[in-house]
């Protein structure tokens, strides 16, 4: 073990030098021979402490390392020669070397013999050579001495995937090596910032005729570019591949370009030639049966739709994967098809064990939760995901999950019986599909619009042809369909966009053979109660559309905002205490006060007495049957949805959301109500549109739109009492000094 530990080599030599003990007492209380130590010794006189880090001696019958580093750049060169071939070219130079001794050096260079279970990587095996070399290293990064580690690590054949390469800065490595340090931070760095890295590094590497290393960068950038959503550039790279790869014997490489080349047909609805490249990706099966291969195939089926083969593929990579970071990641993909699946439970008990953190993956998190607690009826719950999924999507991300927030938050309106808002949200995010030529997203939002019928020709994707099954109004068919496809999660957020078909098989049948979660949504309940309650700014409450008169005071319209924030949909509920400690903390008889403050809310309001109960037995307050809306969840809407723009570097779009937030704002909220509870939620929202309205300023300066900034501070300050320590924070924000420019703190 000792002859292992560089530190153990150091400390006994140390400690016979400078104590003056014999050899053999010096080795034996360190636990070593006594001819290990005098080796160590010597070695340490003639090479300092260097000497003893690394105990590798180079083979005696290899081959030198100039002419192996010659058989390699041979390999770089040329990436399509074969082994007979590079041994005549070596022959007719004068140099004997078998075909084995060939392989051998490509082998310990990484240009062939490379690991088929991560077949983007271009990482070296770990040979007796890297491991000894890695001890020397990391002890030079111990104290420092990062050139003198540089040094070793450029002087390697290849390189293992270890983190080591992130502690080197980029500038002290050859081009070889800073490939493989790329390949590290792949899902830590922005996609747009790991895209530009890779495209310089390949451009570098070709011009200098490192052919080979060439084609792994070119992969790192389809990567990034999949991620991005840029199907023209992926053809490009996937045009330069095929011209590198086409001689060269390796399957794998080959199904790569195949897979990638699937995924831009399906993107472009070209079904047929789609079908053709996962044809092709089958057929490699049987040589590469492994995780990754078997995964890929299945995000590959994913895009033309085909959830049920996707749901397939991707279980079998998770039951093959024995690495438990990729079993994860392989986890959230998998929960992401149980929830298109409907199958919700498993879904979200394979959410707990899914890999959440990589950039990629933390909003894809958030999104599968939403569909998710959609379909499972907590409405509000999923608009929370939702949001969470904005916050934590990166820039270079948001293509891909822009669609996902689109339709969950028009589902969730439609949901709640409000279609015309939500065709007002697939109408804000229509032009920007366009835009970004997703022509998927654009057949579906098109359709949810009822502007267009679904073309025959994109009837072979099954999410299009559920769609079509409900335009034409064949319910039970898309009802049967969505199950035998595995579309059923799916088939619960579009059918609220249908709602006619379900109250009209409710009528006919008495069943629509729907969850009663999904059966309880206002849309498809002619006996619903939704109350929307506007507070940011005059108190204002609407049932089910129609505004109500109302004279509440201000505990009872307290008390009723506390139960839509609270309380937003049934089946939630409060605790009772926590009713008591904010609304009568030194009440004697908080009970008789919630009792009489219900009994007016139920009269003023209108709310039958069996959907709000009190149970004193298990000591809470329970909402049975309303949903509950507020001005304050339609001002996050909006926002979150200016924060898809903003993230998309789509500046107009986001401007009309903020502005139709700031229209929400119509004076200060909880006007006249002293509780507890009013003045600690008073004060957090008055912090949160302070916040809104401070972004939307430095948004509009960064774009050059001075005076759209200035009209938002005016009304900032009429809407919100500010200090003038706030005043003064909008004041250094415009940059202004005295007696200059528009504004006046």
């Amino acid at each position: 073990m000792y002859n292992k530990i560089p530190s153990i080599r150091l400390e006994s030599v140390k400690f016979y030098l400078n104590t003056g003990e014999s050899l053999r007492k010096t080795a034996k209380k360190f636990g070593i021979t006594y001819r290990t130590l005098f080796k160590w010794v010597k070695r340490y006189r003639e090479k300092g402490e260097q000497g003893l880090i690394s105990t590798y001696k180079r083979p005696w019958n290899r081959t030198p390392k100039e002419i192996e580093e010659k058989i390699a750049l041979m390999k770089e060169r040329r990436p399509d020669l074969s082994l007979r071939k590079a041994k005549k070219i070596l022959e007719k130079q004068g140099f004997k070397i078998s075909v084995k001794g060939i392989w051998n050096i490509w082998k310990r260079y990484a240009l062939t013999g490379r690991d088929k279970s991560h077949p983007y990587l271009p990482f070296g095996p770990s040979m007796s050579e890297i491991t000894s070399s890695l001890k020397k290293i990391n002890y030079l990064l111990d104290r420092k001495e990062v050139e003198s580690a540089a040094r070793i690590v450029n002087s390697l054949p290849s390189f293992p995937q270890t983190p080591i390469l992130k502690k080197i800065p980029e500038e002290l490595l050859v081009p070889r090596r800073k490939l493989e340090r790329l390949f590290l931070f792949f899902g830590e760095i922005p996609f747009y910032e790991y895209y530009h890295k890779a495209r310089k590094l390949r451009e570098f590497l070709e011009k200098n005729r490192f052919f080979y290393s060439s084609i792994f960068a070119g992969f790192a950038e389809l990567v990034a570019l999949h991620w991005m959503g840029s199907p023209e550039k992926e053809l490009e790279i996937i045009k330069f591949l095929k011209t590198r790869i086409k001689n060269i014997h390796d399957p794998s490489l080959k199904y790569l370009i195949y897979m990638h080349e699937g995924i831009i047909y399906a993107k472009q609805l070209d079904y047929k030639n789609a079908k053709k490249c996962v044809k092709k990706c089958k057929k490699f099966l049987s040589t590469l049966s492994y995780p990754f291969f078997f995964d890929s195939i299945g995000a590959l089926f994913s895009y033309i739709k085909d959830n049920k083969n996707a749901t397939f593929y991707i279980k079998k990579a998770l039951e093959k994967e024995k690495d438990r970071r990729r079993a994860q990641i392989f986890s959230l993909k998998l929960a992401s098809s149980y929830a298109i699946g409907g199958r919700y439970k498993e879904s979200i008990r394979l959410l707990k064990e899914a890999e959440k953190h990589k950039e990629g993956n933390v909003s894809s998190f958030y999104i599968i939760s939403a569909y998710c607690a959609f379909g499972e009826g907590n409405i509000l719950k999923a608009f929370s995901f939702l949001r969470k999924a904005i916050e934590k999507a990166e820039r270079g991300e948001i293509r891909n999950h822009i669609y996902a927030a689109c339709i969950g938050l028009a589902s969730i309106k439609a949901a709640l019986d409000d279609k015309e808002e939500a065709k007002e949200i697939l109408n804000k995010y229509l032009p920007l599909f366009k835009k970004y030529k997703m022509e998927g997203e654009i057949v579906i939002t098109s359709a949810l619009l009822k502007e267009k019928l679904i073309n025959k020709q994109f009837r072979d994707f099954s999410v299009f042809y559920l769609i079509y099954l409900l335009q034409n109004g064949k319910y039970h068919k898309a009802l049967k369909f969505a199950k035998e496809k595995e579309l059923l999660g799916s088939f619960h957020r579009y059918i609220v966009f249908f709602s006619h078909l379900v109250i009209s098989a409710l009528e006919k049948d008495g069943t629509a053979y729907l969850p009663k979660a999904i059966l309880k949504f206002p849309v498809f309940n002619k006996q619903k109660f939704v109350y929307d309650i506007r507070f940011i700014g005059d108190f204002i409450i609407y049932r089910n559309h129609k505004y109500l008169h109302n004279k509440l005071g201000p505990k009872e319209k307290a008390f009723l905002i506390h139960l839509a924030l609270k309380l937003p949909e049934p089946g939630k509920t409060l605790p009772l205490y926590e009713i008591y400690n904010n609304f009568w903390r030194y009440s004697r008889k908080p009970e008789r006060n919630l009792t009489h403050l219900l009994s007016k809310l139920r009269k003023s309001l209108k709310i039958p007495s069996h959907l709000l109960e009190i149970s004193k037995k298990r000591g809470l307050f329970i909402n049975k049957g309303i949903y509950f809306k507020t001005d304050y969840h339609e001002f996050k809407r909006l926002l979150t949805q200016a924060h898809v723009f903003l993230k998309a570097d789509e500046w107009e779009f986001a401007k009309k959301e903020y502005l139709s937030a700031f229209k929400l704002i119509r004076g200060e909220p909880f006007k006249k109500m002293y509780d507890r509870w009013s003045e600690d939620t008073r004060l957090g929202i008055i912090f949160e549109v302070e916040k809104v309205f401070i972004q939307f300023i430095n948004e509009c300066l960064k774009h050059g739109e001075k005076k759209a900034a200035q009209r938002i501070y005016e009304k900032a300050i009429k809407i919100i009492k500010y200090s003038d320590e706030l005043k003064e924070k909008f004041y250094y924000l415009f940059n202004l000094k005295s007696g200059r420019g528009d504004l006046n703190p």
